[in-house]
């Protein structure tokens, strides 16, 4: 049932619920997320009053958030889920899919799920980053460790993006999930795992954040859902692709620093970009992407993104320690790392973290400044 989604798009498309749970055979779900969205999802849709809300979980959730929210829906005899809110809820809810299809949580974190169980899952993105609506991909922990869950039937059986939604995230959540959707992007298009299809999505994720990103911040509807499509199709660029080391190297940093998962991003991804310009492999993909975001120079682009960085008023925290530099180093994902498009070393993962927190002097930070201010006009 997953491989199609069904997409429903629209300011206040939230209160065309029913008619996408009709079409799904979803009589009576359990709805997942935190308020106030599931309040608002309540409040447009007082038929469902009834139903069973879960709200048990994690901002990164933890299996066994999950296992709690299939007993629930067991108890509670669903037929469907609801998610709403960010990456977090739609990756309970794809967990809690996966655990009703698997015989042991064992099954669960190794993806070995059958689907005698029709369960399915309606995602309503309350951000414009993870994308997760468009992927078949939960990120859950066990005993402190990030696990991704991995199987086909996982990716949400129907989709509603309402911009209207947005509205309630705090500012800085609102430029962390757009970082998130531009990182996508632009790791996607250069994803060894990239092909025509992915860089059609890549590309309409990476301009659709940077034509819009100033007027969403400033509260303009039709640019708020410009974002929340450019997220959406970040989701389907790295359904196909995965991401690459920016994103592996963001798990810790938002572990150890607290600073929210596309903002970590952000910080390592300039940088890398800049240790690939002069690799011969890659100056065709990079003068490529260059282009499609309207630039002439590929030394450009990391300025650029530095400038968003900065323009947004995002912390770049000062360089850590050598432990600390060193226990980061050590927790990159080497999986995420061979989608990466050039081999890494570890000192150069290293090097790349150093360098990241390094600040830049006042001349060169206004020059990113100035390259991010005047971009598009």
């Amino acid at each position: 049932m997953s491989q199609y989604q069904k997409i429903i798009r629209g300011r206040d498309s939230l209160k065309k619920l029913p008619e996408m749970m009709e079409k799904l055979g979803i009589r009576k779900p359990m709805i997942i997320g935190m308020e106030p969205l599931t309040g608002t999802l309540l409040k447009k849709n007082p038929a469902l009053l009834t139903c069973p809300v879960f709200s048990s979980f994690h901002p990164n959730p933890d299996l066994s958030d999950t296992t709690a929210g299939a007993e629930l829906y067991l108890r509670e005899g669903c037929d469907g889920l609801i998610s709403i809110g960010g990456g977090s809820s739609i990756d309970t809810a794809k967990a809690i899919k996966a655990h009703l299809n698997a015989k042991s949580e064992d099954d669960v974190i190794h993806s070995r799920l059958a689907f005698e169980r029709s369960c399915p899952h309606i995602a309503i993105p309350g951000t414009a980053g993870t994308g997760s609506e468009a992927t078949q991909i939960a990120v859950v922990y066990v005993n402190g460790s990030k696990v991704s869950l991995n199987h086909a039937e996982l990716k949400p059986d129907g989709v509603i993006l309402d911009s209207a939604l947005l509205e309630s995230l705090p500012v800085y959540h609102k430029k962390s999930c757009a970082l998130d959707a531009l990182a996508q992007g632009i790791e996607s298009y250069w994803s060894r795992g990239s092909n025509d299809d992915s860089k059609v999505h890549a590309y309409l994720a990476v301009i659709g954040v940077l034509d819009n990103l100033k007027a969403y911040l400033e509260g303009d509807p039709h640019a708020a859902a410009e974002m929340l499509d450019a997220s959406f199709q970040s989701g389907k660029a790295i359904q196909i692709t995965r991401t690459t080391a920016a994103h592996a190297m963001s798990y810790q940093l938002t572990k150890t620093m607290g600073i929210a998962h596309g903002h970590a991003c952000m910080l390592t991804l300039p940088t890398l970009w800049e240790m690939m310009l002069d690799r011969d492999e890659m100056k065709e993909t990079l003068q490529d992407l260059t282009e499609k975001m309207r630039l002439g120079d590929p030394r450009v682009v990391p300025k650029l993104l530095k400038g968003i960085v900065y323009d947004l008023e995002m912390t770049i925290p000062p360089v850590p320690d050598g432990q600390t530099l060193d226990e980061l180093t050590d927790s990159v994902n080497v999986e995420r790392l061979n989608n990466h498009p050039v081999a890494l070393t570890r000192e150069e993962i290293r090097e790349a973290y150093r360098r990241s927190f390094t600040p830049l002097c006042e001349n060169e930070k206004l020059a990113c400044l100035d390259i991010w201010r005047y971009y598009g006009r």
